[in-house]
């Protein structure tokens, strides 16, 4: 009887260590939260709700605003918001169509991401905010420092495209950058090739994009980007499943429209921050030849990093930063 009333006790030990420890292994595949200390919010403005996340409070502090690539959301800042959230009080973006903003409708065009960060700005009553994007948020606070020139105190722009002087005078020079490295059989993925992403596409491409489900998309990113930490990875997969996009070539134009940058980098008036993705000698040469005449404007290449610099080089992005900020 004793060995009986043993044996109870110990299956209803065992018993409760599972229940404890089930969550953990249901919910181990899930997207993370909201890091700690962070909040959210929406604002109404241009015609939509802009959805935003603001880092720890740092009342007092510079206010940094941050504008995200194409399928991107404003947690894929996180790590490098993490590095700066000290001396600067930050709010990220949520872009139109991505993230839990509302989605691109037909009326939009090339100058409406524009008008989101300007209206996000004035409706929040920032004054002289330093602005940064990253690849489309990147051509948009480009945009946004030429075309409202009082609105920031500053520019820092990762990796946007940038206009070739004389560009139709020889071919267009190869943007080549540092590729993954090749899989070979221990790098072997369980995830099949066919787990493409496109941030263009019909609806059901889209919504299929959307069904990934989390763990292959981690899985995919982390194969695909070996040098990115485990949080870039696992904020990047949960703004693919986020990323509602244009369902129509009108509404692609929104998007495809911002980044026709043009004159812009020249025209804007403020101290402004280029760091490029590494590139060919060929490349860097020609990027250093677009801002030769810009006194306002820094350029630097990050050796080793491919587009999603901060991603690839964060102590470095920081640092880069921080050396801009500190002479302003």
């Amino acid at each position: 009887m004793e060995n009986i009333k043993k044996n109870k006790i110990g299956l209803r030990i065992k018993f409760l260590w599972l229940l404890t420890f089930l969550p953990v292994i249901a919910f181990a595949a899930d997207p993370p939260g909201i890091p700690d200390g962070w909040s959210d919010g929406f604002v109404y403005d241009n015609g939509a709700r802009i959805h935003y996340y603001h880092a720890v409070p740092a009342p007092g502090k510079p206010v940094i605003v941050m504008v995200h690539g194409v399928t991107d959301n404003g947690l894929c800042w996180t790590t490098l918001t993490w590095k700066l959230q000290g001396a600067y009080d930050i709010y990220m973006l949520d872009a139109r169509g991505h993230g839990l903003s509302d989605p691109f409708t037909s009326s939009d065009d090339g100058e409406t991401l524009i008008k989101d960060v300007v209206g996000f700005v004035k409706t929040m009553n920032f004054e002289k905010p330093i602005l940064i994007g990253h690849s489309m948020g990147a051509a948009t606070v480009m945009r946004v420092g030429a075309e409202y020139p009082d609105l920031a105190k500053a520019v820092i722009m990762l990796d946007p495209g940038l206009p070739r002087k004389n560009a139709g005078d020889r071919p267009p020079v190869p943007n080549t950058r540092p590729s993954a490295p090749p899989r070979t059989q221990q790098n072997q993925s369980s995830v099949p090739d066919r787990l493409s992403y496109n941030m263009f596409g019909d609806p059901e491409t889209l919504v299929k994009q959307n069904n990934y489900t989390f763990k292959d998309l981690v899985e995919k990113g982390t194969r695909d980007n070996p040098k990115w930490g485990i949080v870039d990875v696992k904020y990047w997969a949960l703004s693919k499943k986020q990323y509602h996009g244009s369902y129509t070539q009108e509404q692609s134009q929104a998007m495809r429209g911002t980044m026709s940058t043009g004159e812009a980098l020249a025209k804007i008036t403020v101290p402004s921050l280029v760091l490029k993705a590494d590139a060919s000698p060929e490349v860097r040469k020609a990027n250093e030849e677009t801002v030769k005449d810009l006194p306002r404007v820094k350029l630097v290449h990050m050796d080793g990093a491919a587009h999603n610099l901060h991603h690839d080089q964060l102590e470095n992005t920081v640092k880069e930063i921080n050396e801009f900020l500190s002479k302003l």
